[in-house]
C-alpha cells in the first residue's frame, strides 16, 4: 500500500510491545490510531568495572537492545561526560532500569513517564499539529506545523459525552461516595438521556451510545474515585464489553489514591482512571479543569508535553518538572533520577539569616480611605529570570562578585540557568495572553484561561525550586529568591517615604499605600519599578479598606485578613469568613451583601451612615434562620480531614460528624471533606451534635441558636469597627472601644 500524508492532531499516545501507538484526529475528521516503532532511551555513566559489569547485563537479555558511546553535559559542574546510550523495546525499559539500578551506577534520562520521553525525543507536543506520512497504518515521519510558544493555535473540535448518576451527583455537589447513586445519565450535544433498567441493562445501553456517539471525550464528576470503577468492575463481573476505550485491545488503566502534605494542609487526590484513545477528564479530580477550563489545561499539557488525560490529573509541580526535563533533553543535558545535589554545610547563625521567607508588615489595623495597591508582577518568576538564579548557578565558582543582598550567597554571570531558561517564555507568553484577554474580543476568555494557567505555573515554580524530591532543586537558590524578594520590598518602601506617603501594609510582592487624590500614581509606579528593578504594576485605588485585627490581639493587624473595594466598585476580599473553604453559603453570602452594598456608597460618603441599613440586612438573615427560611446546602459547613476520623480524639461538631459517616460505611481518607450541618450543638448524645449532609434523609434539623451566633460573628467581621459597639450584632468586649470606633476612615 502506497504511503499517504494526512494532516491533523495528536490525540492520544501510549505504549505497546512494537512502539507507541499514536491517535490521530485529521483536518478531515477522521480518527486514526498508527504505530510509530519508536524505542526509548536512557544513559549510563560510571567507572570502567561498572559499565563493564552492565554490558555483561545487557548482552544476557533476551530482546535486542542498541548502545553508542556519547556525550552529554552535567548540569551542576557543567562539563561533558561520556556516557553510554541504551535503546530497548518500549515495553522493556522499567525492568531493565531496575536491575541496572542494583549496579548502583548513575542512571539518567531513566525514568520519564515513557509518553513524555516520547514527545520529547521526536520534537512534538499533545494536540500538535503534524503532517504525518502514513504507510500501513505504521507511522513513516512526522513533520510538526505547529509551536507550542505561540499564541494562537488550532485544536481540533472534539466531542464530548458526560456520564453522571441521576440525582445530586448530576450538578456535582455531592460525591456519590457519600451518598446513595441512583441511574445513570448520559449527556450529549445539550440532551441528557436517563439510562432504564438494571445495571446490566444499562451497561448495555452505554455500550451502544458509545459506539453509536464514539464521543472524543467522555467527563465526569468524581469519576476516578466512583464511577468508572464501578462501572469497570460490573461490566466486568457482568461479562458486558462496554468499550469505554477506542482502542478494543485496551480496557482502562488506573492508578490509586493518595493523600499527601504539603504547605500545611492534608491533601488528597483521588485514583486516576484512563482510557486509550478516548480521553477520561474527571472535572472533580482536575485542579486544572476546575481553575482553567479546558482551554488552560491544552495549554499546559502542549508546554509540558504532557497527555491531556495526565496533565488534568498531576500537580503543577510535575508540570513543571516536565518542562525542565524537556528543556533539558532539547538541550542534551542529564536528567538524573533523583535529586542529586544535598544542601551545603553551612554554620546555624548562616541559616537564620537565610531561612527567612517572604518580608511581611503588619498593617495599620482599621478602615482607610485612598489607598493605592502596587502589586510587583510575577515578582519571584521575574528575579528568577533577571537574577539568573538557578540551582547550578548558586554559589558558582567563577563569580564572586555577584553576591546577593544580606545572605552571602551569589550567582554566576557566565552562564544561563535552568530555571530561568524555562520560566522566560513563560512570563512572555502570559504577558502576552494578559494583553490580549485585557482588549476584549470573542477570544478573551480563552486567553484568560491559558493566562491563568500559566500563573499557577509560575506561582509553584518558587516552591518546587526548593522541594525536597526537585531532580533540578537546591535550597540555597530558594534562599535567593526570598533573599532577593526582600530586598525589593525594602527598596519600594525606601521610595514611598521619600516621596512623602506611609506605607500601611506590605505583603511579600504587593505593597499598600496611603494616598492624596490627585497623586501622580505612574510617576511613583516608574520611580519605584526602576529602584527595586523588578516590573511593577497598579492593582487599584481603594475608595475604602479594612484591615482586620488579630482575635486574639485587636491591637495588632493580619496581614492576611482585609477587604476593600477599588474606585471602580470591584470588591478585593481576603481571609475572612467570605473566602474560607468551611464558611456555610448562607454566611457567605451575608458578608457578600454587605460589602456589595458598602462598594456602592457615594464616592467619599461616610460609611457610619449606612450601619441602619447594613443591619437591616443581617436582621433579614436572622429572620431566616428563626423562621427556618433555609436550606442544607445554604447551612452546610465543610470540614477538611487533616487525618482518619477515627484517630481524632476530640468529639467536635466536626469530627462526630466524620465519624457518623465512616460509620455508615464511607471510606474517608486524610485530605477528603465532610459537609455536614449542626443540628443540636451541646445535646448529651454526641451523635445527635451534627448530621453529615449525605445522611440527612428526614428533613433538614439545624440548632438555630448556634447558626445564630455564627451568623452574628459573620456580620461583625464586616461591621466591626464601623458600627458603634451598642448595634454590633456581637460586642468584642475584650477589645478597647477606641478600636470599635476607629476614625481612621476619615483620614488620609
Amino acid at each position: 500500500m502506497a504511503a499517504e500524508n494526512l494532516e491533523g492532531w495528536i490525540f492520544d499516545a501510549y505504549p505497546q510491545a512494537e512502539g507507541m501507538r499514536v491517535w490521530i484526529i485529521g483536518r478531515d475528521g477522521r480518527r486514526r490510531a498508527v504505530l510509530d516503532a519508536w524505542r526509548p532511551a536512557f544513559h549510563l555513566g560510571g567507572t570502567s568495572e561498572q559499565l563493564k559489569r552492565a554490558a555483561r547485563l545487557l548482552a544476557s537479555l533476551d530482546y535486542p537492545t542498541d548502545t553508542r558511546w556519547v556525550e552529554k553535559r552535567e548540569l551542576f559542574s557543567g562539563r561533558m561526560l561520556g556516557v553510554l546510550e541504551v535503546r530497548v523495546p518500549v515495553l522493556e525499559r522499567d525492568a531493565l532500569v531496575r536491575r541496572l539500578a542494583g549496579l548502583e551506577l548513575p542512571l539518567y534520562d531513566a525514568d520519564m513517564h515513557l509518553v513524555q520521553a516520547y514527545h520529547y525525543e521526536r520534537g512534538h507536543f499533545p494536540l500538535a499539529l503534524c503532517r504525518f506520512q502514513i504507510e500501513d497504518e505504521r507511522l513513516l515521519g512526522c513533520e510538526l506545523r505547529d509551536d507550542p510558544w505561540a499564541v494562537d493555535y488550532e485544536t481540533p473540535a472534539l466531542s464530548t459525552m458526560h456520564l453522571a448518576l441521576s440525582g445530586s451527583e448530576i450538578v456535582g455537589r455531592q460525591d456519590p461516595n457519600h451518598a446513595a447513586r441512583g441511574r445513570l445519565v448520559l449527556s450529549m450535544d445539550g440532551r441528557a438521556h436517563e439510562l432504564e433498567g438494571s445495571m446490566p441493562e444499562q451497561l448495555e445501553s452505554l455500550s451502544r451510545r458509545l459506539r453509536q456517539w464514539d464521543p472524543d471525550v467522555i467527563t465526569t464528576e468524581w469519576g476516578d474515585s466512583v464511577l468508572m470503577p464501578q462501572l469497570d468492575r460490573l461490566a466486568r463481573e457482568n461479562k458486558i464489553s462496554v468499550g469505554f476505550s477506542r482502542d478494543e485491545e485496551r480496557g482502562m488503566a488506573g492508578r490509586g489514591q493518595r493523600s499527601f502534605y504539603t504547605y500545611g494542609r492534608t491533601i488528597y487526590q483521588g485514583g486516576a482512571r484512563y482510557l486509550f484513545g478516548r480521553w477520561h477528564l474527571d472535572v472533580k479530580n482536575s485542579f486544572m479543569i476546575r481553575e482553567t477550563d479546558t482551554a488552560g489545561l491544552f495549554e499546559i499539557a502542549r508546554l509540558a508535553k504532557i497527555p491531556v488525560q495526565r496533565a488534568a490529573r498531576c500537580t503543577i509541580g510535575t508540570s513543571l518538572s516536565s518542562m525542565q526535563m524537556a528543556w533539558a533533553w532539547t538541550n542534551g543535558v542529564l536528567i538524573p533520577m533523583e535529586k542529586q545535589q544535598a544542601e551545603d554545610f553551612r554554620p546555624a547563625t548562616s541559616l537564620l539569616i537565610a531561612d527567612k521567607g517572604g518580608l511581611v508588615y503588619e498593617p495599620e489595623v482599621g478602615w482607610h480611605r485612598d489607598v493605592a495597591e502596587f502589586d510587583f508582577t510575577s515578582m519571584y518568576p521575574e528575579m528568577m529570570v533577571s537574577r539568573n538564579i538557578s540551582p547550578e548557578t548558586v554559589n558558582c565558582p567563577c563569580c564572586p562578585d555577584n553576591v546577593v543582598p544580606e545572605i552571602g550567597h551569589h550567582l554566576c554571570t557566565k552562564r544561563r540557568g535552568l530555571v530561568p531558561s524555562v520560566l522566560e517564555p513563560i512570563l512572555r507568553k502570559r504577558a502576552r495572553y494578559k494583553t490580549l484577554y485585557k482588549a476584549g474580543g470573542p477570544g478573551a476568555p480563552v486567553y484568560k484561561a491559558r493566562a491563568d494557567a500559566h500563573k499557577w505555573t509560575l506561582v509553584c515554580c518558587f516552591g518546587y525550586l526548593g522541594f525536597k524530591n526537585a531532580r533540578f532543586g537546591k535550597i540555597e537558590a530558594h534562599e535567593c529568591v526570598t533573599a532577593w524578594g526582600r530586598e525589593v520590598l525594602l527598596r519600594a518602601k525606601d521610595v514611598v517615604e521619600r516621596r512623602g506617603f506611609r506605607l500601611l501594609h506590605a505583603l511579600v510582592d504587593a505593597i499598600w499605600i496611603s494616598v492624596t487624590p490627585g497623586a501622580d500614581l505612574e510617576e511613583l509606579r516608574r520611580a519605584i519599578e526602576t529602584e527595586a528593578e523588578c516590573p511593577l504594576a497598579l492593582e487599584g485605588v481603594y475608595e475604602w479598606i479594612r484591615y482586620c485585627p488579630s482575635k486574639r490581639d485587636a491591637r495588632s493587624g493580619v496581614p492576611g485578613r482585609y477587604f476593600g473595594a477599588f474606585k471602580t466598585g470591584e470588591l478585593k476580599i481576603r481571609g475572612i469568613a467570605a473566602r474560607r473553604r468551611d464558611t456555610p453559603a448562607l454566611f457567605k453570602r451575608l458578608q457578600r451583601e454587605l460589602l456589595e452594598r458598602l462598594a456602592r456608597a457615594a464616592p467619599g460618603a461616610d460609611l457610619r451612615c449606612m450601619v441602619p441599613e447594613l443591619l437591616e440586612i443581617v436582621e433579614d438573615y436572622r429572620l431566616r434562620l428563626r423562621e427556618g427560611r433555609v436550606s442544607a446546602e445554604e447551612l452546610a459547613i465543610t470540614f477538611h480531614l487533616s487525618k482518619s476520623p477515627q484517630d481524632y480524639v476530640h468529639d467536635t461538631v466536626s469530627s462526630l460528624a466524620a465519624k457518623q459517616l465512616a460509620a455508615s460505611g464511607v471510606v474517608l481518607h486524610p485530605g477528603e471533606s465532610v459537609r455536614y450541618v449542626i443540628t443540636h450543638a451541646d445535646d448529651k448524645v454526641k451523635d445527635w451534635r451534627s448530621k453529615p449532609l449525605a445522611l440527612m434523609e428526614n428533613g433538614l434539623e439545624y440548632d438555630r441558636v448556634k447558626y445564630l451566633q455564627l451568623l452574628d460573628r459573620a456580620a461583625a467581621e464586616i461591621l466591626d469597627g464601623l458600627a458603634p459597639p451598642a448595634q454590633q450584632p456581637i460586642q468584642r468586649t475584650k477589645e478597647p472601644a477606641a478600636l470599635l470606633e476607629l476614625p481612621l476612615i476619615w483620614q488620609r
